[in-house]
């Protein structure tokens, strides 16, 4: 009889224990997307914030072309920034062996762990600042 009544709370213990992890497993709701300001600031923080800045001025070349200079090839080729700031595409504005050399050792080491949301907001950074110059 003792063995029953041990064999029963374990029972009930352990189901217990079963119900109440899936009553407190709360899921975190989905995030909307960005409004186009909050990506333009995301992206101008995370310009600056992953040293994009070190080499790339908005409208001077420092190390690196200016960011009028990158959008301006990019519009004129059709080219997708994002593909190339995630590697899956080729430099198309810069392409000495120097530069290009740096700035896959930057995207290696800069981009590397950056979410698709986070590329997003600094090409739209990017774009407006490009927009920006040309008013």
């Amino acid at each position: 009889m003792m063995r029953l009544f041990i064999v029963l709370i374990t029972i009930l213990v352990l189901n217990s224990c079963n119900n109440t992890d899936k009553k407190t497993e709360k899921r975190m709701p989905a995030r909307p997307e960005l409004s186009q300001d909050s990506k333009i600031f995301l992206g101008n923080r995370l310009f600056s914030e992953k040293t994009c800045i070190t080499c790339h001025a908005v409208a001077t070349k420092k190390i690196g072309p200016s960011v009028v200079d990158i959008m301006h090839v990019y519009k004129k080729n059709n080219a997708d920034i994002v593909a190339f700031l995630k590697g899956h595409s080729k430099p198309i504005v810069d392409t000495t062996a120097s530069q290009v050399a740096i700035m896959q050792a930057n995207i290696d080491g800069f981009l590397k762990e950056i979410t698709d949301e986070e590329l997003n907001a600094i090409a739209t950074y990017m774009v407006h600042v490009d927009q920006l110059r040309k008013k």
